[in-house]
């Protein structure tokens, strides 16, 4: 399941240059967070006024909040885009002063604790959303190896946490989907170590063919159904998990619900559209609760996008 790069038009590569993102990190090893986000207030608006850049999330703005006017489009548009600054500028500050906290409800460290103890490994499917990037902090309640499954764009020049200064590399290892099988193998292996597997569940990253529709917002979107194959291959349980970014260096992950994919459904994709429908139920949750955290800056219901 290699990634057709013809099929998918959406991309993960940074909007500035490394330079300009440099000058970000500079600003936070100097002079910490709140300086970082004093200078996202005029790189947002920079972008906000560009309507190649509003047109990115248009089709979501208009489905999440209605038609508006051009004043409204601006502030819905600016909101948006200062939330993605704001992740990311947490994202640096994690890496550079070791400064992010990402918490739980006790019923949810619970259940991913009980998911764990049967043994048998989890698939976690999440979205990008909120704090995504660092909601795997939460993880370290977990014994066993962690993977995730993780595109990264060659023109992406924004950092990870992990990359920053003289970190040892990331605490999990990574799986890249355009390898050999889209990274089924893997996949697999994780899981047959009692692992977690982590993957992207509104994006595609393999062969259209490994897609299915489900509703969401009022319209029709395709997402991939690898992660419920494996956990009806595995036999293991899926947590959809979402994270939201609370504050200022602060976020809080949360469990959507809890995913049982009965075995050996076969290869058939049609036989996993009931569970790709309730990750999509659970983003759409995500969405009410958290409009302004919603990252896919693509027309997700246009089907050649995908």
């Amino acid at each position: 399941m290699a990634t057709n790069e013809k099929q998918r038009t959406w991309s993960s590569k940074s909007l500035a240059s490394s330079f300009a993102h440099n000058i970000f990190y500079w600003a936070i090893r100097f002079g910490g967070r709140y300086i970082a986000y004093f200078m996202l207030l005029f790189v947002v608006a920079f972008y906000t006024v560009q309507p190649t850049i509003r047109k990115r999330s248009s089709e979501y703005r208009l489905r999440r909040f209605g038609q508006r006017s051009f004043l409204g489009e601006l502030s819905d548009c600016f909101k948006l885009q200062m939330e993605l600054g704001k992740m990311l500028v947490d994202r640096a500050v994690m890496g550079i002063l070791g400064e992010f906290t990402m918490d739980a409800t006790d019923q949810d460290k619970q259940t991913l604790t009980d998911l764990a103890a049967q043994g048998r490994g989890m698939v976690l499917v999440t979205g990008h959303v909120g704090c995504w990037q660092l909601g795997m902090s939460v993880l370290d309640l977990i014994d066993g190896p962690i993977a995730v499954v993780m595109y990264t764009d060659e023109n992406d020049v924004d950092r990870h946490y992990y990359e920053h200064g003289d970190k040892q590399g990331p605490p999990f290892s990574i799986i890249d989907p355009r390898g050999p099988m889209g990274g089924t193998l893997e996949m697999m292996e994780i899981i047959k170590k009692g692992g977690v597997l982590c993957v992207m569940g509104d994006r595609n990253f393999g062969s259209p063919k490994g897609m299915v529709d489900v509703k969401f917002m009022g319209g029709t979107i395709s997402v991939p159904i690898s992660a419920y194959k494996i956990a009806s291959t595995m036999n293991v349980p899926i947590a959809v998990t979402f994270s939201h970014r609370t504050g200022a260096g602060h976020g809080r992950i949360w469990i959507s619900r809890v995913i049982d994919v009965p075995e050996e459904l076969g290869r058939r994709t049609d036989n996993y559209q009931p569970y790709a429908q309730q990750f999509a139920q659970g983003l759409e949750e995500f969405v009410a609760k958290h409009p302004y955290q919603f990252f896919n800056f693509f027309n997700m219901w246009d089907h050649k996008n995908q």
